[in-house]
């Protein structure tokens, strides 16, 4: 199931890149211990499965639904306006009321929640300290990860900087994940239900995760702000070895080189020679560099030549910065 953000104005919309490291334990924890493959690499599930020393069952079940599944925020609490540490978050999850999850659950779920989350309804402290604990586990054998790949979390909230101030978000926001798209003013996103939630005025909170690239975590009805946890591009792939390699993970490699080649106008002829293909090949690909604006195409007699955009050239430097 696929839900929409409505974003009317995504140059106007407020856009915060927060490191809160709990979203990435609950990211690995389902995928390790609750079978749900998000891609995570082996080394990371080993580790948190000799962490996790005899989790609580309602805890394992509650995330082992397959697909996209509800989970309380209230498991999440903080301001995720700024960053949040793990030790924090535990403190303030200890101390929340076991009312306020099964509040959260029945609203979600319309009084109604799936099998799955049935007996933490019936054991709601439980399923808190349970969580609580579990999560404190994994961070104790992840937190050395964490600190090992800071230095490409820090390149990622440059990286979204970058694209901000270029008026570049759609293409941040068309690679947060395999499943996501941005086009015409609606973030469409993996959801366990079918709507449209309008932005408005609200920020947008993008919290980079440490969890295999097709982990997704939301929230998109928050009263001041919709989050999206995600797997950071760079995170789990080996890294590419120039710009050219980069933007054939993004674009595909005949796209990337075109993209790359036309600093100065290349008629579409050279370009079928350099990569190798027939005309109509770069015809198409032409097709969709220039609908996302990235590159123009001008007649000059019988030659079509192609240029790189201004778009086109920002989008490179995001690559290069």
């Amino acid at each position: 199931m696929r839900a929409r953000l409505l974003i009317e104005r995504l140059d106007r919309v407020p856009v915060t890149v927060t490191m809160v490291p709990g979203l990435s334990m609950l990211a690995l924890i389902s995928d390790a211990l609750a079978g749900r493959d998000k891609g995570t690499p082996e080394r990371w599930r080993q580790l948190v499965r000799s962490a996790a020393v005899t989790p609580d069952g309602t805890v394992v079940d509650s995330l082992s639904a397959p697909g996209c599944t509800v989970f309380p925020t209230v498991a999440f609490p903080g301001d995720f306006s700024r960053d949040v540490d793990v030790p924090a978050q535990l403190e303030m999850l200890r101390d929340l009321s076991p009312d306020a999850l099964q509040v959260e659950l029945d609203s979600l779920t319309n009084g109604q929640p799936p099998t799955h989350w049935q007996p933490a309804m019936k054991a709601p402290r439980r399923w808190l300290h349970g969580f609580a604990n579990l999560m404190e586990q994994v961070w104790s054998a992840m937190h050395p990860e964490w600190q090992q790949t800071r230095a490409l979390f820090d390149r990622e909230v440059e990286r979204i900087a970058v694209a901000s101030a270029r008026g570049a978000l759609d293409v941040v926001l068309n690679g947060l994940h395999p499943d996501c798209t941005f086009r015409d003013g609606a973030l469409t996103i993996p959801h366990y239900s079918l709507d449209e939630f309008p932005i408005g005025s609200k920020g947008l909170v993008l919290m980079p995760m440490l969890a295999g690239p097709n982990a997704l975590i939301t929230c998109v009805d928050g009263p001041d702000a919709v989050w999206v946890g995600y797997s950071p591009p760079h995170l789990t792939m080996p890294r590419p070895k120039d710009t050219e390699e980069q933007l054939g993970f993004l674009f595909g490699n005949a796209r990337a080189t075109i993209l790359i080649s036309v600093d100065q106008p290349l008629s579409m002829g050279v370009l079928a020679r350099r990569i190798k293909c027939h005309p109509s090949v770069i015809t198409y690909h032409c097709n969709h560099l220039e609908s996302a604006g990235l590159v123009t195409r001008r007649r000059d007699g019988r030659e079509i030549y192609v240029h790189r955009t201004k778009r086109g050239t920002d989008l490179l430097d995001l690559f290069t910065s």
